[in-house]
């Protein structure tokens, strides 16, 4: 099995933001997501992304005035983002997610982990120990946003199989197979070459996490007025310190 950073730099990095139908109705979304939420620099004006991917939060979040540092093990997304983010106040670091604390300044106002980054951790034991992590850096007064996808229930057999995206010169779905605690994802993509059609596939595991689960967690941490929203599958969890 890859793990997931190999899946990424294999084959989901180069198609990442095609899949999500471009950078800016992702950045976009995410404007107005910090907008309704009221999320805005009130004091240190320091954040941090975890997973920040090509900056689909990075962005948003930088043009309101906060100075973001950007966490991702995957190179490719990376440098995607150092494209993009021109003079923006956003500072780029290849780490683990677990070792963002090395990386980030002493205190922060907001740490975000957005777009299903949560459920790539290696177990709950890493969930723990992240999101313990980022409340000895909060500041009072500071904020934790955490999107995932819910992927306790199982899908049914034949609805397993996801058509995820295609044009005249990509095909790319997915297969979910669960065991215990993880979801097995494997993506397939088809790129139209000179010769006909190429196939890339790998495949490798997400940690099944229930809401219900995190939100006790983060009780017992210590984080103050956590909201839960589930719409479908996805889950958005925002508390404070």
């Amino acid at each position: 099995m890859a793990d997931v950073t190999d899946h990424y730099e294999n084959l989901l990095a180069g198609v990442y933001t095609w899949l999500y139908g471009g950078a800016e109705p992702r950045i976009a979304a995410n404007r107005s997501f910090f907008m309704e939420h009221g999320i805005a620099p009130h004091l240190s004006g320091n954040a941090v992304d975890l997973g920040c991917g090509p900056g689909f939060q990075s962005i948003p979040l930088a043009e309101i005035g906060f100075h973001v540092t950007a966490v991702d093990f995957s190179e490719t997304l990376l440098m995607e983002l150092e494209g993009r983010r021109g003079a923006l106040p956003i500072v780029t670091v290849r780490a683990d997610l677990l070792d963002f604390t090395r990386h980030t300044p002493d205190t922060l106002e907001l740490a975000v982990c957005m777009g299903d980054t949560l459920t790539h951790l290696p177990d709950f034991e890493a969930v723990e120990r992240l999101l313990a992590d980022v409340f000895k850096k909060l500041e009072a007064g500071g904020k934790l946003v955490l999107t995932f996808r819910n992927l306790m229930p199982e899908m049914p057999r034949t609805s397993r199989f996801i058509p995820v995206r295609s044009d005249d010169n990509k095909v790319f779905s997915c297969f979910l197979e669960y065991e215990g605690e993880y979801a097995i994802v494997h993506d397939i993509l088809y790129t139209r070459g000179v010769g006909g059609w190429e196939l890339k596939k790998s495949f490798y595991r997400k940690l099944r996490i229930a809401p219900e689960r995190v939100m006790n967690l983060l009780e017992r941490i210590g984080y103050s007025k956590a909201s839960l929203r589930e719409e479908g599958d996805f889950v958005t969890i925002i508390a404070g310190k």
